[in-house]
């Protein structure tokens, strides 16, 4: 569109220029001039040509450049959010696997800890009497079973309560962070993208505006030369006609009496 607009501007600044010096050649009936003419009117027309292909490279040019530019904005962007999540997941995993291997740890240390003093409790019973070690045994064994079980179940389920919890907690705030980050990014890439579309336009249209001011000032000199040039010739060739019709009529003048 741009193009476009800069290509019709320019053939409207010619077809404008080229008008006016048809009415000053109007003036002038000699070949030469009709000729000169001719031969500036196609040098001008090759020149803008010319001029007009150069502007169209160059903002075709700039335009591509820009594209580049926002596509790279694009991909940081991306990369920047990629990188996020990638933290993220590292930090919460870890953290993830930390709580479960502290719980195990637990469960393992109360484990021997049952294991070694039942042992000795056995150890101590089964000097008393074996009927004693049995009945004490069983009841050892039956409580250390329902006291495990219960133990353990209450336990699990706490512990499974709270880091549902947690979790909970902390897949929120990652969440509500990344789509915090999310937002600034695009808010903060929309701003520039508008700040550059804004500044390049101005840019181009004073580009633009110079440079038909520019071609009107050269033109109309170019246009002002050449007409002067036309009436210091008609001018001459006015006079020189002047003093032969003065010589012919003087010559008929001097043969009336013959």
């Amino acid at each position: 569109m741009l193009k476009t607009v800069k290509g019709k501007v320019i053939a409207g600044t010619v077809a404008v220029t080229l008008l006016a010096g048809t009415g000053a050649a109007f003036g002038s009936s000699l070949d030469a001039g009709q000729k000169l003419k001719a031969w500036y009117d196609g040098k001008f027309g090759q020149s803008t040509g010319e001029m007009v292909s150069d502007v169209e490279a160059d903002v075709t040019g700039r335009i591509n450049g820009l594209a580049t530019e926002y596509e790279g904005l694009k991909t940081a962007a991306t990369n920047s959010i990629n990188q996020t999540k990638a933290t993220e997941s590292t930090a919460k995993s870890s953290s993830i696997d930390a709580e479960a291997q502290a719980h195990i740890d637990s469960i393992n240390a109360k484990e021997a800890q049952i294991s070694g003093y039942m042992a000795t409790q056995f150890d101590i019973l089964l000097g008393t009497a074996n009927i004693l070690i049995n009945q004490a045994g069983t009841t050892a064994t039956n409580y250390a079973n329902t006291d495990l079980e219960n133990h353990t179940g209450t336990k699990g389920t706490t512990a499974r309560n709270e880091l549902t919890e947690e979790l909970t907690a902390a897949t929120k705030t990652a969440t509500d962070e990344l789509s915090a980050e999310i937002l600034a990014a695009k808010t903060a890439l929309q701003t520039q993208l508008d700040n550059e579309k804004s500044a390049t336009t101005a840019e181009i249209k004073a580009a633009i505006d110079a440079k038909i001011n520019s071609l009107r000032t050269s033109i109309t000199k170019k246009k002002d030369d050449l007409v002067v040039a036309q009436q210091v010739l008609i001018t001459a060739k006015a006079v020189e006609l002047e003093g032969l019709a003065i010589g012919e009529l003087d010559t008929i003048v001097g043969n009336i009496d013959k």
